[in-house]
């Protein structure tokens, strides 16, 4: 290398070291006082690479976990090789190991061990598949190294076959990528665009193909982008692939400063030979916090552009308070001018993949009035003593020493999508050390200091149990007795009913209890296993005595929310079997009005609407605040304890649209309904297909079917069950499913071990779709036996007739106005 060249190089080098200096000293060194973050992170990470593009970051595990739950990419395998690179890694690392999970995610297909080599001085495998893998099947795969002999695993599905376009879709979406962040590139974007006439777009936080061109090309933002990473495939078909683009961006605030965003585009492309089809599209935006940024005529700080559904407490008629922005908790105290960044894995450097993968969240359980928090940090663990496990972190910050101490780490196997959804519902910590949460259908209690927990319910639904962040739990024991605890005192009341009535709980306002009552001649059972439960009469309960009481005569009162101090309340009439909604009516309790800290939105023309921490007028926001960080002390033990089997979620549906759990459903028409609206899949608890959109063929067969006549008319379920059985391998007797208990339903799921489907409701055109995959469903006739249907077309459908043995084809119009007489009751399986 020429002399003028190596000093070239060690001029850049030493301006890009003093540029990073002097960028961290600005915003972070000079306000911060000598703070320690958690450990930086250690575990390597897997890319895998097809159709020559680097796809799906794959990141590591070290605990425990249900691999069956982990949905976040699929790869898609050519004539069996998986060439998978990793980057992060230490020395020792020279080998990685697969294995093939067949549909059920715990029957082992095949295993092996690839060294890597380098390439271009990066660590490569090309890992041989020896097994057959069915052509469109869906399989779990487990990649695994060690690394200073803890072995780390990384998961991701598999798809074998032959014509996916892949790579066509890719450089679609990186040029609309592209395009967006280009000026001059309207006409491309607008072509794909199904924008209303009259549609004002007026936040960069979440746009669409509904969104204007405004809005998706950034506005006048003109972001730089820091860094990107390799797409995620979550969906790929012969024609239809769904992927996201997650990278990060950077502009300049109007006081020159840099604020910093993490992005991702959700794409839904199909691939045609004359052209592409954009059938979804959304991008989310947010901004990292930067905390220096004030708007003093207006009274407030700047968060920057993202959703409004953020939490915020605050305290102190808003001089103080505690929010978290993209997963980093803050805490503001007006009197010190003081804003502490009090957790987040991020650390400085925004672009590192390993510290800002969005697979963990935080929540605030409670703060008090001297700033003291109680949160959560529940998911995947980005770094720290326990990087890469999944579990729930418990910590306490005291603000007057800026220190969080660790009270205890709870390992899960159950992944952060799933628990999102659960510890939103109730978590809260005791003044005794007592932690208490909601997670998979059940309520736990553990105390932090002993490592002791038991369980508190299991096996609930949704409406059975409440749990306040005022510490609150109110838990259905049965249908006409219900317990509710103060659990900052263990203070316990029994609310009891009628025999003939049934018992709701629906929230608490502060510590006030609000329940209904419905009559048990009263309740519906759904088609799909769930109960509807009509209320009579809602009340208020305070100090054991009733201090509101609503309902009225002729109606019922059939869906319930409380939301801060407003209850909502839908009544209904009688209507058949079921109720007809008339209207919703509000009631507001204890609707005092507080000087507090809130969220708002304020308008700018480059960047739209942003959102700022407000104030009240009493609080003058003039001076930017100091920038303070926290010292951390992290537990070296976890508290391992023993979870309930929850098996409700076997039954349910599990929708993901946008590349993400989008719901959980126990009425598989209503999953579908938004599935379709979102152009999602919906699967089971095994994350095995129910549902895709745009999949099915014209025409679909089930295979190795077997015509089994049933012994009586009382016996067509029967025969249809063990149809489906022995087409899949199943041995089982008919006499052995006679003898079993419940409904046909029932029986089902005990057969095919959990993997049942309950597809009654929903339309002919939706339940084709198991066939299309080579399954067939059961479906009740007027008479009240069932059939087995195997087969379709455009125009007919072919059945089976345990009754008398026959393969009969009918019209597929009537034969669906037939089963709908009988109450569109149909039943299925997963494979």
């Amino acid at each position: 290398m020429k002399q003028s060249k190596v000093i070239q190089i060690s001029v850049f080098g030493i301006l890009f070291l003093i540029s990073l200096f002097i960028w961290n000293y600005m915003l972070v060194g000079r306000n911060n006082k000598g703070v320690t973050e958690t450990s930086q992170a250690t575990i390597p990470l897997l890319t895998v690479s097809a159709d020559g593009k680097n796809i799906n970051q794959l990141h590591g595990y070290q605990g425990s976990v249900d691999a069956s739950l982990i949905r976040d990419s699929i790869t898609p395998i050519y004539e069996n090789e998986v060439k998978v690179m990793l980057t992060y890694a230490k020395s020792d690392v020279s080998v990685v190991s697969y294995k093939i999970y067949d549909t059920d995610n715990k029957t082992i297909l095949g295993n092996g061990d690839t060294a890597f080599h380098k390439v271009k001085g990066k660590k490569t495998a090309n890992i041989k598949i020896k097994e057959r893998l069915e052509n469109g099947k869906t399989y779990l795969m487990e990649l695994s190294v060690k690394q200073n002999d803890k072995t780390i695993r990384y998961f991701t599905r598999v798809i074998y076959g032959t014509s996916f376009h892949l790579k066509e879709c890719l450089d679609f979406a990186q040029k609309f990528h592209d395009a967006a962040l280009t000026e001059g590139n309207t006409e491309f974007i607008s072509q794909y665009l199904e924008t209303a006439e009259g549609t004002t777009s007026n936040n960069l936080a979440n746009v669409d193909l509904k969104s204007t061109q405004e809005a998706v090309s950034y506005a006048t933002l003109k972001p730089q982008v820091e860094s990107v990473y390799p797409a995620t495939v979550k969906e790929i078909s012969e024609n239809v692939t769904s992927l996201e683009l997650r990278y990060i961006l950077s502009a300049e605030n109007t006081d020159g400063t840099k604020q910093y965003y993490q992005a991702t585009e959700y794409f839904r492309v199909r691939y045609a030979k004359d052209r592409m089809y954009l059938l979804n599209y959304e991008r989310n935006m947010e901004a990292y916090m930067r905390y220096d940024t004030i708007d003093r005529s207006n009274n407030r700080i700047l968060l920057g552009i993202g959703s409004s559904q953020k939490q915020l407490i605050s305290k102190n008629g808003g001089k103080k308070a505690a929010f978290v922005v993209q997963d980093e908790l803050w805490y503001y105290d007006y009197q010190k001018s003081n804003m502490h960044k009090v957790f987040s894995f991020e650390g400085e450097d925004y672009r590192d993949s390993r510290n800002n993968y969005q697979k963990h969240a935080i929540q605030i359980m409670k703060m008090k009035n001297n700033g003291d928090i109680a949160f959560l940090v529940y998911g995947y663990m980005n770094r720290g003593k326990h990087e890469g496990e999944n579990g729930i972190s418990v910590y306490q910050y005291t603000a007057s020493d800026q220190k969080i101490e660790e009270l205890g780490f709870i390992p899960t196997q159950i992944q952060y999508d799933m628990m999102k959804n659960d510890i939103k519902k109730g978590a809260f910590l005791s003044g005794s050390g007592q932690f208490y949460f909601y997670l998979d259908g059940a309520v736990y209690q553990v105390d932090l200091d002993s490592g002791k927990s038991k369980i508190l319910a299991k096996n609930i639904t949704d409406d059975m149990t409440v749990i306040s962040e005022n510490g609150m739990l109110a838990l259905n024991q049965s249908k006409n007795k219900m317990k509710v605890v103060d659990l900052s005192t263990q203070k316990t009341e029994v609310i009891t009913c009628k025999d003939d009535q049934v018992l709701r709980p629906i929230g608490f306002i502060e510590k006030d209890f609000i329940y209904g009552v419905g009559n048990k001649k009263e309740v519906v059972r759904n088609k799909d296993g769930s109960y509807m439960y009509p209320l009579t009469n809602v009340y208020i309960r305070n100090n054991k005595k009733i201090v509101k009481e609503y309902g009225e005569d002729g109606t019922y009162i059939t869906n319930t929310s409380v939301d801060g101090t407003t209850i909502a309340l839908t009544h209904s009439k009688k209507s058949g079997n079921g109720y007809k909604k008339i209207n919703v009516s509000y009631i507001r309790y204890k609707d005092k009005q507080e000087s507090k800290a809130v969220l708002e939105y304020g308008y700018t023309g480059t960047r739209l609407n942003q959102l700022y921490l407000a104030f009240p007028d009493d609080v003058y926001i003039q001076t930017r605040p100091n920038y303070l960080s926290t010292n951390v002390e992290e537990q070296e033990d976890e508290i391992k304890i023993k979870f309930a089997v929850n098996d409700n979620k076997y039954r349910d549906a599990f929708v993901y649209t946008g590349g993400k759990l989008s719901g959980i459903y126990s009425n598989l028409k209503e999953a579908i309904k938004v599935a379709k609206q979102g152009g999602g899949v919906v699967v089971n608890y095994h994350q095995m297909y129910l549902w895709e959109k745009g999949v099915a063929q014209n025409y679909g067969k089930g295979s190795n079917i077997p015509m089994i006549k049933a012994k009586n008319k009382e016996e067509t379920d029967i025969a249809c069950i063990l149809m489906m059985a022995r087409s899949e391998g199943i041995k089982i007797s008919y006499d052995k499913i006679k003898k079993m208990s419940g409904s046909t339903y029932d029986k089902l799921f005990k057969v095919f071990n959990k993997r049942a489907v309950n597809y009654s409701d929903c339309s002919m055109d939706d339940l084709v779709y198991a066939i299309s995959k080579g399954r067939s469903f059961v479906a009740q006739r007027k008479n009240g036996t069932y059939v087995l249907v195997m087969s379709y077309n455009q125009t007919d459908l072919r059945y089976y007739d345990p009754t008398n043995g026959k393969s009969v084809k009918a019209n597929r119009k009537k034969l669906e106005s037939e089963f709908k007489q009988a109450g569109s009751v149909y039943y299925g399986y997963a494979n």
